[in-house]
């Protein structure tokens, strides 16, 4: 007589399975589907707000975004001193060492602050040979993306072609996909994808865009690689925006954005909508710092000034409308920076989506790694 596992084991066994595997767990039979799906649910609870201070090398977490919210803030991982955070997927963290004694290209390391459970990547091919003996700190981590594609979903690491000054040029995409047997694959860019790396990198919906400009520095384009077909493909940027303009691409409740920011001290940004670069928010500071590459969480569009975070309510605006900030309007408070000396720089916190979650990492462990 053949006897099957209880359920609650089978629930455990299932819940450590990387996504990819899950997927094709999910077609054996209803109780699988089933168990599958109610994981699934569990990692679709909404995202919690986290803050990287980029100075200190500290991952926060906000819990509370309600009107009533104190501005408590929560200690959720401590990187080393030149660790930056590359990005965030399903309550994994990606970081990449930058200091002098890395490998070059970075050392790039996936953290799972739930478990505290740590897995290195390994190192990406051919650096050594473009980047010669240089050992000096580079900001190796602005040239790296972490994501997860939303249909496959596979964990992949992308870096993207880009140059660091006279020290090193990288000319195609490298694309490492998790798993035992995880190696860096080389896609051919061809010419015209060089990242500006001041602009950022942002993955959304499982492509990963970043922004090219032309040797004579005339257009500027997007770039954007599909996760899973590792197809390239292009499109302009908002044609208010000028090359001479400080800009970044964001992430804006799921969609592609672009934040510009003038001397006047206004920033705008767009919202890319079917195709459409369309004008949404614009907000008018000299001394306000919107975070970087989520601006627009939950309900909130996030300003910080000196040491606390604001938002701006949208739940009450339409996506037809601009929502305009002025240079008064101070917001809801929504984290408290007090007692972190490093608060008062420009760009020193990033905003990222977090969910907690039991993933283990040594299901990905490589021999190489």
């Amino acid at each position: 007589m053949k006897r099957s596992l209880p359920k609650v084991v089978l629930v455990h066994i299932l819940r450590r399975l990387p996504p990819s595997a899950q997927c094709r767990a999910s077609l054996v039979c209803r109780l699988w589907r089933k168990i599958i799906g109610e994981v699934t649910k569990e990692m679709q609870i909404p995202a919690k707000l986290l803050l990287w201070n980029t100075r200190s090398a500290v991952a926060y977490v906000v819990d509370d975004l309600s009107p009533s919210s104190t501005g408590s803030r929560r200690e959720l991982w401590r990187g080393g001193t030149n660790q930056q955070l590359v990005g965030t997927s399903n309550g994994l963290l990606c970081l990449c060492d930058n200091s002098c004694g890395s490998r070059p290209g970075g050392d790039v390391t996936l953290v799972n602050p739930a478990t505290r459970e740590t897995l290195a990547i390994p190192p990406l091919p051919h650096a050594g040979e473009l980047v010669g003996h240089h050992r000096e700190a580079t900001r190796w981590d602005k040239a790296y993306s972490f994501a997860c594609h939303p249909r496959s979903r596979r964990y992949k690491v992308v870096h993207v072609p880009c140059s660091f000054d006279w020290v090193c040029k990288f000319d195609a995409v490298y694309v490492l996909t998790l798993g035992k047997e995880a190696s860096w694959q080389k896609v051919p860019a061809g010419p015209g994808t060089s990242c500006n790396l001041d602009a950022g990198i942002v993955s959304v919906d499982g492509v990963t865009h970043w922004v090219t400009v032309t040797d004579d520095g005339a257009t500027a384009r997007i770039v954007s690689f599909d996760l899973d077909s590792e197809l390239i493909t292009f499109s302009p940027t908002p044609r208010k925006l000028g090359l001479s303009d400080d800009y970044n691409l964001a992430e804006v409740s799921g969609r592609l954005g672009v934040v510009g920011r003038k001397p006047s001290g206004t920033r705008d940004a767009w919202v890319r909508e079917k195709g459409r670069w369309i004008h949404r928010f614009s907000v008018k500071s000299w001394c306000q710092d919107i975070p970087r590459p989520n601006f627009a969480f939950g309900d909130y569009l996030l300003k910080r000034e000196g040491t606390k975070l604001y938002g701006h309510r949208t739940f009450d605006w339409t996506w037809r409308d601009v929502l305009k900030v002025g240079y008064h309007h101070q917001g809801t408070l929504v984290a408290k920076l007090t007692g972190d000396s490093t608060c008062y720089f420009y760009d020193c916190y990033h905003t990222f989506a977090y969910v907690s979650t039991l993933e283990p990492l040594n299901i990905y462990s490589t021999k190489s790694s």
